[in-house]
C-alpha cells in the first residue's frame, strides 16, 4: 500500500512538474497575467459554486435513490460538472472563432453527445450494481 501511494505521489508530481513546464515554455510573458487570473478565477468559482452545489446534492439527492445507484451516481455527477467546466471553455473558444479547426464541431452538439454519455454510463453502472448485489443477497 505504502509503494503504491509513493508511485502515485511521483506520477502526480512529474504530471505537475511537466504542466509547469509547458505552461512556462509555450505561455508568452505578455500573457501571465491572464493566466494567473484565469487560474485564481477557478479557484472562486470552485469554492463558491460547485462545491456548494456538490454538498447540497450529496445531502438533498443522494439519499433519495436507492444504495445501489449511489456510487454511479456519484461518478455521474462528477462527471457532468467536469462536462459543465469544458464546456464552458468549448463555447468560449467556438463564439468568436476566426479558424474553425479550432472547433470544428458543433459545440453544443458536442456537449450533449458527451452528456448522454456520461447519463447511459451511469445507468448501465447502476444497473450493473443492482444486478451484483442481488446475486450477492440471493446466494447468501
Amino acid at each position: 500500500m505504502i509503494a503504491t501511494r509513493w508511485a502515485l505521489w511521483a506520477a502526480g508530481a512529474a504530471m505537475i512538474a511537466w504542466g509547469l513546464w509547458t505552461a512556462w515554455v509555450r505561455v508568452p510573458p505578455d500573457q501571465w497575467v491572464s493566466v494567473l487570473l484565469w487560474l485564481a478565477g477557478g479557484i472562486v468559482v470552485h469554492d463558491a459554486v460547485l462545491a456548494p452545489v456538490a454538498i447540497l446534492l450529496g445531502l438533498v439527492m443522494l439519499p433519495r435513490v436507492p444504495e445501489t445507484w449511489r456510487p454511479a451516481l456519484r461518478g455521474g455527477l462528477l462527471a457532468l460538472g467536469v462536462l459543465a467546466l469544458l464546456g464552458v471553455g468549448v463555447f468560449m473558444g467556438a463564439e468568436g472563432r476566426r479558424n474553425p479547426s479550432v472547433v470544428p464541431q458543433d459545440p453544443l452538439a458536442a456537449v450533449l453527445v458527451a452528456v448522454a454519455v456520461v447519463v447511459v454510463g451511469v445507468v448501465i453502472g447502476g444497473l450493473v450494481t443492482t444486478r451484483r448485489r442481488a446475486r450477492a443477497v440471493g446466494t447468501a
